[in-house]
């Protein structure tokens, strides 16, 4: 025993945690308490043992934090999995409303000859090209696109991505333009929008009011 507290007084000396202690020696903490209690270390070593300490902290607080967020996106993941089955097919009547709601939240509602929608997020998207082909039975002649695009973006890459979401012909898209926004001061992260922003185009005056008057519809009956 008393070979193991001289090895347990020296390894202090140099610095070493209980903890470290503990498993170099198999000695149990309540043991080297009483051992160490009265172990003097020099200045450099005290500091070099508080740095070790405080940087076993800060590892264990990551490590906490990370497993709590792991945690909790699990969580909200079985509770966004059950609630999304309460959805099942949705109906034409349904697609209807959607899209209505839709373009009243995202789409340009100014225009008098034109119906324009602007949005960054390929689900919402497709929603619209689907209420415009399946609900408004608009002539695929007469819809085009334009992307919005950043520096970050290779224009090449963002066509072929919004072709595809979309199901709108590369020839239908007008020229793609660069916009550098006040905000993003030209140093947008490379994953934020990383296919720029499409805007959907349909010159029809007759659409724009049909659009118009479902959402004054809906405002009237809700």
């Amino acid at each position: 025993m008393r070979k193991d507290k001289n090895k347990a007084i020296i390894l202090r000396k140099k610095g070493k945690s209980y903890n470290e202690i503990t498993k170099l020696l198999n000695i149990p903490k309540s043991t080297l308490s009483s051992w160490l209690k009265d172990i003097k270390m020099s200045k450099n070593v005290e500091k070099e043992l508080w740095n070790k300490t405080r940087k076993k902290w800060a590892e264990n607080i990551i490590k906490f934090n990370k497993k709590r967020s792991e945690i909790a996106k699990e969580k909200a993941q079985k509770i966004q999995d059950l609630e999304s089955k309460k959805i099942g097919l949705v109906s034409k009547r349904e697609l209807f409303l959607i899209g209505t709601a839709l373009y009243w939240a995202e789409g340009y509602k100014k225009s008098r000859w034109q119906v324009v929608f602007s949005n960054s997020d390929p689900i919402m998207v497709k929603i619209i090209m689907k209420f415009f082909r399946e609900i408004m039975k608009i002539n695929e002649e007469k819809i085009f696109a334009t992307i919005q695009t950043h520096t970050n973006i290779k224009e090449e890459k963002a066509l072929n991505y919004w072709s595809k979401i979309t199901k709108i012909p590369k020839k239908r898209f007008r020229k793609t333009y660069k916009r550098i926004t006040p905000s993003s001061k030209g140093v947008r992260p490379i994953n934020t929008l990383p296919y720029g922003t499409i805007r959907i185009v349909i010159s029809d005056v007759i659409v724009i009011n049909r659009i118009k008057g479902w959402i004054t519809g809906i405002g009237k009956n809700i």
